[in-house]
């Protein structure tokens, strides 16, 4: 009687151990999801395959190495460890998808504007005293890593200034250059020194670039 009474006090410790031998290996503690049928097509996913990434939760800690992918419609990062499928809906703050051709950095945690809260997920498209960051709303079906490649009509484009977001066209050039009037005229002499046409993100990096440069040459006056 004396061994199975510890046998019972025993088991519970048994059992989460067992449980806890289950989770994943990444780290993350993501919940078990499951794919509905109607949704296997990937079609509200970022891109459908699956990259070999990393994750940056709010404790700081980054996690490598670790398959996932992004969901668009429901703004989460889902993950694979061995055959299983993760979600994570919180404590997020930073995915890398490295493609092979190009490498998306995603980050939350900026101010709130329209319909997104700063839990939302932007692409981090250049990361300087001014931001530029790109709201996807539809999967990336064709990846082409070109310079001049048009930008996704159906993407929205953010200017982080002064802790105010700023949605800006590159089919507007006044919607960006009305932000950065107090260096108007050494703008307009890089566009045209440059050419600059703005129908790709990369001209636009390019004036927030010289931009930031001219402002940090003048102590940020």
């Amino acid at each position: 009687m004396k061994y199975l009474r510890r046998f019972f006090l025993l088991s519970p410790l048994l059992i989460a151990h067992f449980a806890m031998s289950q989770q994943d290996s990444t780290g993350l503690a993501g919940t078990p999801y499951k794919e509905a049928s109607a949704s296997t097509d990937g079609s509200h996913y970022l891109f459908k395959e699956w990259y070999s990434g990393s994750v940056r939760t709010s404790d700081d800690k980054v996690h490598d190495g670790v398959k996932i992918r992004y969901d668009l419609a429901k703004d989460e990062v889902e993950y694979k460890a061995d055959s299983a499928i993760y979600r994570v809906s919180a404590n997020v703050t930073e995915f890398n998808l490295p493609t092979g051709t190009d490498l998306y950095t995603f980050k939350s945690g900026y101010p709130a504007v329209g319909e997104y809260s700063d839990k939302t997920f932007y692409r981090l498209l250049y990361d300087g005293n001014t931001k530029l960051l790109k709201k996807y709303t539809k999967p990336i079906k064709v990846e082409k890593a070109s310079a001049t490649m048009t930008m996704d009509p159906t993407a929205k484009l953010y200017i982080l200034k002064d802790n105010k977001m700023n949605p800006v066209q590159l089919s507007n050039r006044n919607s960006f250059m009305k932000l950065m009037t107090d260096e108007k005229n050494k703008l307009n002499y890089v566009i045209r020194e440059q050419q600059l046409d703005f129908a790709a993100e990369d001209d636009l990096i390019k004036l927030m670039e010289e931009y930031d440069s001219y402002k940090a040459g003048r102590g940020g006056n």
